[in-house]
């Protein structure tokens, strides 16, 4: 399948999002050293670092059907 530029770009940026929202959460979850508190003895870095990961590969699921979307023979037209 031959995709437009457009499309491509617009692919590229949700993956690149994506990936900076995942690159995010295993920094803050894991990496960082400052403390904001502790919920059932858990730092409440690792429950945000977590939050931004889930996301992250959200991000990715939404990217991955945005190009199933694109193959379909009924993409762009409407029934009057």
């Amino acid at each position: 399948m031959n995709l437009p530029v457009a499309t491509i770009i617009n692919l590229a940026f949700r993956l690149i999002a994506a990936l900076a929202y995942i690159s995010l959460g295993v920094y803050v979850g894991f990496m960082a050293e400052y403390f904001l508190g502790t919920w059932f003895g858990v730092p409440i870095t690792l429950y945000l670092g977590i939050l931004f990961i889930l996301y992250g590969l959200f991000r990715c699921w939404r990217a991955y059907a945005y190009y199933q979307e694109l193959s379909e023979d009924e993409y762009g037209k409407y029934d009057a």
